[in-house]
């Protein structure tokens, strides 16, 4: 009898195993926010922002806002969100930079989950952007090239985040696409 019950939920989680890889597959958005759930668990209660309010933000509104990108330089050579600094800059700079709302964000968010709770720990008003860099591709946000120039190249971490963004083109290393 108990194997009989053993296999039925083998079975059981083969299919939603099955079933989650397929879903990964035909929809890389579903991976997307799938990954950043296990991010929001990892960090309880840290406040976000999502890319579809950035986006939406107007001119006068963004005046009160940062965006501040943790990912490594590497990262950032391919492309970044318009207007980011890096996180250097931002730590060189801190005193300019206390009576905004910092957006910060990496490739999905965990890294940049970790940059603002430490900024939120130094009282800073910082904010995790959900789904990092490849969550803003996926609303269409503009990215730029190191010298400022629009750009559909998206740096994606490593080959196994290449989630088929829509008009955007994945890069895992500096001048290699997937």
């Amino acid at each position: 009898m108990y194997m009989g019950i053993f296999k039925v939920v083998l079975g059981i989680g083969m299919l939603g195993l099955v079933s989650f890889i397929v879903a990964c597959y035909v929809s890389p958005q579903f991976f997307l926010k799938t990954s950043y759930a296990l991010v929001k668990y990892e960090f309880p209660g840290l406040p976000e922002f999502s890319s579809r309010s950035l986006s939406k933000l107007s001119d006068d509104e963004k005046a009160d806002y940062i965006v501040v990108d943790v990912r490594t330089p590497q990262e950032r050579g391919v492309s970044v969100i318009a207007g980011a600094i890096d996180n250097e800059y931002f730590e060189r700079n801190l005193l300019s930079y206390q009576d905004k709302k910092i957006i910060v964000y990496c490739t999905i968010g965990y890294r940049s989950g970790y940059y603002t709770q430490e900024l939120r720990q130094k009282g800073f008003d910082a904010y995790n952007l959900s789904e990092g860099i490849l969550g803003w591709a996926y609303v269409d946000g503009m990215l730029v090239d190191p010298q400022g120039q629009v750009t559909s190249q998206v740096h994606v971490y490593s080959r196994p985040w290449n989630l088929a963004l829509k008009h955007h083109i994945a890069v895992f290393k500096f001048g290699e696409q997937l």
